[in-house]
């Protein structure tokens, strides 16, 4: 069975390279910079030295450019697991008709169905629901009206 790239005995990862891991088995990884020592592996290392505040404390004094470059890491992995979800959900649903989650980058874009018509938007679809309340208020108003013309 392979190992995965980010374990600690695997150096693939570009987060090894600011980290000292402390223990193969407890998934701590100590930084080079602040010497602070971060538990859940070098996942959470690296949101530690891309000062994200997401999980862990921001590394104060890692250099600007190391910074960057890690944050373009995590933002270049969360865009690609994204990417695979999206793809997962549309095959897992190509023969369902019902409305798929839309992603607030593609939000007010059509999104095509498998069976070649265009499916509705979060923006029309809100419009129909607002339209209905609205037609809804309308038709009570009127009842109400009739109501008290009969009395």
């Amino acid at each position: 069975m392979a190992s995965r790239k980010n374990s600690s005995g695997n150096r693939l990862d570009v987060g090894w390279q600011h980290g000292i891991y402390i223990d193969k088995n407890s998934r701590k990884v100590q930084c080079k910079y602040c010497q602070k020592i971060i538990s859940g592996g070098i996942f959470r290392f690296k949101q530690h030295l891309a000062c994200t505040r997401k999980d862990v404390g921001p590394c104060q004094q890692v250099p600007e450019n190391v910074k960057q470059m890690i944050l373009g890491v995590l933002v270049k992995n969360l865009e690609a697991n994204e990417k695979k979800k999206k793809a997962h959900q549309y095959s897992a649903n190509d023969d369902d008709d019902e409305i798929k989650e839309i992603s607030s980058k593609d939000k007010g874009k059509r999104v095509v169905s498998g069976s070649g018509s265009t499916q509705t938007t979060l923006n029309q679809l809100l419009k129909r629901i607002l339209e209905k309340k609205h037609v809804d208020k309308l038709q009570g108003f009127s009842t109400l009206v009739q109501f008290h013309l009969i009395v």
